[in-house]
């Protein structure tokens, strides 16, 4: 049986794909985080979206959020994910572009940087909805961390913001995604995942 580090930090981790096989990849990107060490604590499910930016015409994409408990620091958590997404041979050829996988850090346990390598949380999770409703979805109750700006002195602070609310804000809920968005949520099927 392997030892448990001592000082695990849950992190939550988004999955896209729009190339290939996306669900099938999405599931094996989620098994191969798990084999690597993470503990993986919940799975949305997974959610069809239009693509957001990037070049016209790209397939629509398969996206779901994780949970995850892990030992890793924040930069050691991007390098694992980025290790496992060219594992699945994502290439980095346009900003936004198609790809077979793409796994960002949208929150590690309430870190915020603001290093261009690793920008915590993830700057832009608090306006999109294909990060927002699967994770809204597998945790009703999770915040974001949201850079506000205060008009008298201009310091950021950051302020915990429910995901569900910024889902709802949105118009975007699981309820309102839409035909396609609800035809192809599932619960992932992962025996001894969580």
């Amino acid at each position: 049986m392997p030892l448990r580090p001592l000082s695990d930090h849950r992190a939550v981790l988004a999955l896209g794909s729009n190339l290939g096989e996306s669900e099938s990849t999405i599931e094996r990107a989620v098994v191969d985080l798990r084999e690597a060490g993470m503990r993986i604590l919940r799975v949305s499910p997974l959610y069809r979206t239009a693509p957001v930016g990037g070049p016209a015409g790209q397939p629509d994409y398969v996206n779901a959020v994780i949970e995850v408990s892990t030992s890793l620091r924040p930069y050691e958590l991007l390098k694992l994910c980025n290790a496992v997404e060219a594992a699945h041979h994502r290439e980095r050829l346009v900003r936004w572009g198609p790809r077979t996988l793409d796994i960002d850090v949208i929150d590690y346990e309430g870190v915020v940087s603001d290093d261009p390598v690793l920008t915590l949380p993830h700057p832009r999770a608090h306006e999109r909805s294909f990060v927002l409703t699967p994770w809204a979805r597998m945790d009703p109750e999770a915040h974001l961390l949201v850079a506000r700006s205060d008009e008298s002195s201009g310091a950021v602070n950051y302020v915990p913001v429910s995901v569900a609310e910024l889902s709802r804000d949105l118009n975007l809920t699981h309820e309102d995604a839409g035909e396609d968005a609800i035809r192809y949520m599932r619960e992932m099927n992962l025996p001894g995942a969580l």
